[in-house]
């Protein structure tokens, strides 16, 4: 099932910028509430997707000493679409490990970061369902090319 985002438009002044996050509230399960948010970033420096990952991978790992990186690579999505997958774990309170999986996007100059986080059992099973949410992703610019 497709769901359409809101498409919002607003006069931002001077010193005002566009720093857009969607949160999509996905099931609790296994002691885990799954949230998939989306960052927009439209102030990107580079147009090589692992370079904006590593730029914003390098800060998970300088302020989060405690991680296990999994997974630090570039993957060609079903789409078609390449982008680049960070998958990490760390333990936030006693007993409980959380995986982090990040997906960083690159479109016409702008950046979209997705991530999610996981239990061990989720990761395989829910971690599958983010997959494919994150390939259905298309702008509404998109659409209307096609």
């Amino acid at each position: 099932m497709s769901k359409a985002v809101h498409n919002i438009n607003l006069d931002l002044p001077d010193g005002w910028d566009n720093k857009t996050i969607y949160t999509y509230m996905g099931p609790d399960d296994s002691g885990v509430q799954h949230i998939l948010s989306l960052v927009v970033d439209d102030d990107i420096e580079t147009t090589n997707v692992s370079e904006f990952a590593g730029q914003r991978t390098e800060v998970i790992r300088e302020n989060m000493s405690s991680i296990t990186v999994l997974k630090d690579e570039s993957k060609e999505l079903p789409s078609g679409r390449v982008v680049h997958e960070f998958v990490y774990k760390w333990i936030p309170t006693d007993d409980k490990i959380i995986f982090q999986k990040v997906v960083y996007l690159l479109l016409d100059d702008i950046g979209y970061t997705f991530s999610c986080n996981f239990s061990k059992k989720t990761i395989k099973t829910i971690g599958l369902q983010v997959d494919q949410i994150i390939d259905s992703f298309n702008r509404e610019d998109e659409e209307e090319e096609e």
